[in-house]
């Protein structure tokens, strides 16, 4: 009898520490900085993802964790990208970075990690996370080393941190490319209009880092940071050999080269007015796919420097690795 309850011990045993091991298995967690600088505890298993602005959905789809998303912002059905990409069911949305997020949607899809933009709201919805023991990383992807920076975070965070460093190393690659910008002697200005001619930008902005890792000056760098608005009088001053207007610049080129009050300026003078080429993705908003921008934007200031620069190749090797689809096969042109 005694051999049979110490059998019966040894085998309650053994349960009870199978079960705590899977316990602590299932709880395991690590911990991240944010680039809010706050300490986050994260699941070791994160397969329930929220997103909430673009710039985080386009991490995740780079970082080739896409099917892990349960929710995404209002931005998601709007980008070509996501659309040639995601193969799940459709989304549910919480919001967005503009409109405000809804955390009731949030905390209903029972996510593992919510990534959330650093302004508005962002920074309340975290806390509030918090309460429901729900993790959230704040990431701020404003500049080139701020997007490796994120690069590096949410591939901890999602447990991907080799996928990480072969999508930095794409990063290298580009800056590598663009390294003979160190030998012009005289840069192009370049002028960079948003979504209307006279919406710019000044420091401390991603566009200004983009001119100038291309081997170019942005005059308005001189006037302030942030988002200018500026004037024709200001822009005739400037007279930049280069302009280059965003994906979502409101009219054409062709109208553009056409305007009578802008054809003393030396870049409509001479033609060199372009649009930045993606449709798939913007290359001029913060995000994995703005390096493209730099190396882009050197060949037209430069061509006589990057003549031997096979764009397209350097393209399609940088959505290979990104998104395992070259550019092409996603519906891309560089012209």
């Amino acid at each position: 009898m005694k051999k049979f309850t110490s059998k019966i011990t040894i085998i309650l045993t053994l349960i009870l520490v199978v079960g705590l091991m899977a316990s602590s298995s299932v709880l395991a967690s690590k911990m991240v900085t944010d680039m809010a600088g706050r300490e986050v505890e994260v699941p070791d298993q994160v397969n329930r993802v929220v997103t909430t602005y673009r710039s985080a959905t386009q991490f995740v789809f780079c970082l080739g964790v896409q099917d892990r998303l349960v929710a995404s912002d209002l931005s998601f059905e709007k980008i070509s990208l996501f659309q040639k990409l995601y193969e799940g069911e459709k989304l549910p949305n919480v919001g967005s970075k503009r409109h405000g997020l809804n955390l009731e949607q949030i905390i209903e899809t029972d996510p593992d990690l919510v990534i959330l933009f650093p302004y508005n709201d962002g920074p309340e919805v975290a806390e509030k996370l918090k309460e429901f023991n729900i993790a959230s990383i704040i990431i701020v992807p404003e500049s080139y080393e701020q997007i490796k920076e994120t690069t590096r975070i949410l591939g901890k965070a999602l447990g991907v941190e080799e996928r990480a460093q072969q999508v930095i190393n794409q990063y290298d690659k580009i800056l590598d490319i663009v390294d003979k910008k160190d030998s012009i002697e005289e840069k192009k200005k370049v002028y960079f209009a948003n979504s209307d001619l006279f919406d710019t930008v000044g420091k401390n902005m991603l566009q200004t880092s983009m001119i100038e890792l291309a081997g170019g000056l942005n005059p308005a760098k001189e006037v302030k940071s942030g988002f200018i608005k500026t004037s024709l009088e200001e822009l005739i001053k400037w007279n930049p050999e280069v302009i280059v207007v965003s994906q979502y610049y409101n009219g054409t080129v062709e109208d553009l080269l056409a305007r009578p009050e802008l054809q003393q300026l030396k870049a409509v003078k001479n033609e060199n007015v372009y649009r930045f080429p993606s449709k798939v993705e913007p290359w001029d908003f913060p995000s994995p796919s703005s390096y493209l921008g730099i190396v882009w934007l050197a060949e037209k200031l430069y061509p006589e420097k990057y003549s031997d620069l096979k764009l397209e190749a350097v393209v399609n090797e940088y959505y290979n690795t990104l998104y395992e689809k070259s550019y092409k096969e996603l519906g891309g042109s560089n012209s």
